[in-house]
């Protein structure tokens, strides 16, 4: 009888434990979700809860997966991604989760690392205004870029010091054109070292449309409102700023 006893308060014990770690993981998940986007409290509660048991992981650096899920696209298992400077498939990455989901899409890095196991199609190019220019190509992990693109990098130590590589650039209408794309594509992470607005001068907004896009400002100031204004006059409005990515909606 006393073994038995012992027995049900330790799996009392355990049980508290196990319902105590739950309810931690889901308000720091939720406290996350608050911080970053201001999900509507019950789409809040509901992929903190998700999160919170491990049906669901968030990869990105600083919430753009939380906001395009959250706020712009919640419920959406079929939409198409396009990933630019997508990097590391799983570490920081703004669309490891959507595929999850089961959204389809584009990754573009001239030095992918970790796509095992992702389904998007991988394109090992460096995107810019047109296809067919030479460029030098600073090989220098996430702060890796065009060399004559790079902003407030160029001066970084490890930037300095980093393999400079020679590649031809490719538009990236020309990629989503070899990737049969959709014209309507939900999401674009566009992070690319201070070459996002040369991409994006060379995008054909006539022939797609956008969603939502998140894009790295890399805090240079000029080149932040030369996007805003390119990006107003394609019809896409500024919404939100999450650290160093300005999000952007369709109007």
């Amino acid at each position: 009888m006393r073994n038995s006893r012992l027995t049900q308060k330790l799996i009392l014990a355990l049980i508290l434990v196990l319902v105590g770690e739950v309810v931690w993981l889901f308000s720091r998940s939720f406290a996350r979700n608050q911080a970053c986007c201001a999900p509507p409290l019950a789409t809040n509660a509901i992929f903190s809860a998700m999160e919170s048991i491990g049906v669901l992981q968030f990869y990105s650096q600083v919430g753009q997966d939380r906001w395009i899920l959250q706020r712009v696209f919640p419920g959406v298992t079929d939409g198409y991604f396009v990933d630019v400077g997508s990097a590391s498939g799983i570490a920081d990455s703004n669309t490891k989760v959507l595929e999850a989901l089961g959204w389809r899409g584009v990754c573009i890095d001239p030095f992918p690392r970790d796509m095992e196991g992702r389904h998007c199609q991988m394109f090992e190019k460096v995107v810019g205004r047109e296809s067919g220019q030479t460029v030098q190509f600073r090989k220098a992990g996430f702060l890796g870029g065009i060399q004559d693109n790079l902003g407030r990098w160029k001066d970084d130590a490890a930037v300095q010091q980093a393999e400079l590589v020679e590649f031809q650039t490719t538009s990236l209408t020309d990629i989503l054109n070899r990737a049969n794309a959709p014209t309507y594509i939900h999401y674009l992470s566009l992070d690319i070292e201070g070459a996002e607005l040369e991409a994006l001068r060379g995008f054909d907004f006539s022939r797609y449309q956008v969603g939502a896009m998140t894009i790295d400002h890399n805090f240079e100031e000029e080149k932040r409102a030369q996007i805003r204004s390119l990006l107003e006059s394609k019809g896409y409005r500024l919404v939100h700023t999450i650290a160093q990515d300005d999000c952007y909606v369709l109007k």
